[in-house]
C-alpha cells in the first residue's frame, strides 16, 4: 500500500500554496481487495431501475462482512460499528452515502440466497487458502491466539498474557 500521494497543482512557485494531500487505498493482491472484488461479483437483487438505490450492493455486504468479522452480530451493532468506522470505509471508497439503516440491512439479508452465499463464501475462502498454501510452501502456517489472565497482576500492574499456537 502505497503512502498518501501529492498532487501539486499549476501555480507550485505562488505564495501560499498548499498541497492537496489524497490518500489512495489500494490494497493490491490483498484479501480485502478479494474480498471486495468478490462482493462486487454478487448480482444486484434489488430494484435497480426505480433510481432509489442510495448504498451499492457490495458495500452493504463488506460491512456485513467486516462487522460480523469483528463479533458484531445484530444489525444494530454492525450499524454502529460502520458509524465508528465509517472514515476508514470512506477511505476505501465505500458508504459515500453513510450507513444503511437498519432497514436496508434487513431488506439485504432476506434478498440475498443463503445457501448460494454460504457456497461462493466457502469457495472463495479455500481458494485463497490454498493460494496462500502455494506460496508458503516451505513455511508452516500457525494460528496464533493471545489472552490476558484475569484476576492475577504483576507488579507494574499488567496481567499476565497466555498465547497458544
Amino acid at each position: 500500500m502505497k503512502p498518501l500521494d501529492q498532487s501539486l497543482s499549476i501555480d507550485a512557485h505562488k505564495l501560499n500554496h498548499t498541497a492537496k494531500v489524497i490518500n489512495k487505498f489500494v490494497p493490491q493482491g490483498s484479501i480485502l481487495e478479494r474480498l471486495m472484488n468478490f462482493a462486487a461479483s454478487v448480482p444486484d437483487f434489488r430494484r435497480c431501475d426505480k433510481g432509489n438505490i442510495r448504498h451499492r450492493l457490495s458495500d452493504i455486504i463488506i460491512l456485513m462482512i467486516l462487522g460480523r468479522t469483528c463479533g458484531h452480530v445484530g444489525r444494530s451493532d454492525i450499524i454502529a460499528f460502520g458509524k465508528y468506522n465509517l472514515n476508514k470505509l470512506r477511505k476505501m471508497g465505500m458508504l459515500k452515502n453513510g450507513i444503511p439503516s437498519e432497514a436496508t440491512l434487513c431488506r439485504v439479508e432476506n434478498g440475498i440466497d443463503d445457501p448460494a452465499m454460504a457456497d461462493s463464501m466457502q469457495a472463495f475462502a479455500e481458494n485463497f487458502h490454498n493460494e496462500l498454501f502455494k506460496a508458503c510452501r516451505d513455511r508452516e502456517i500457525v494460528c496464533v491466539d493471545g489472552k490476558a489472565e484475569r484476576g492475577t497482576v504483576h507488579e507494574n500492574g499488567r496481567s499476565p498474557d497466555i498465547v497458544s499456537a
